[in-house]
């Protein structure tokens, strides 16, 4: 196995030496997807608290959660299916919906408190 520089991710940290690129950034995609996991649990607590005039826009924000997390399970499930050249190119996808992701979560905790 070649030796090479530590790779970063759009999300910080750097790949570990013994694992492929693209292993390194399943891993990563899995633990983040986790996260979010657990961030939508937790606004679907909050959706079912609020009095009904403001439910409809908490379930409206859960929908587009979920509909995201599930498109970043699916790029992640091509990724790992993906061969050597095809996976780089699938992850440029993966970057940009993950930031997608991202401020999604941001928005939707912004309006939920």
């Amino acid at each position: 196995m070649q030796c090479m520089e530590p790779k970063s991710f759009p999300w910080g940290g750097y790949m570990e030496a013994s694992m492929t690129a693209r292993d390194a950034y399943v891993r990563k995609l899995k633990e983040q997807l986790d996260r979010w996991n657990a961030e939508i649990s937790k606004l679907d607590v909050k959706a079912k608290q609020p009095l009904a005039s403001v439910k409809d826009a908490y379930e409206k924000q859960l929908k587009e959660l979920r509909g995201r997390r599930n498109a970043m399970q699916q790029q992640m499930t091509e990724i790992q299916k993906a061969g050597d050249h095809a996976w780089d190119h699938l992850r440029k996808g993966a970057d940009t919906a993950w930031k997608a992701m991202e401020e999604s979560v941001k928005k939707a905790w912004a309006a939920f408190k």
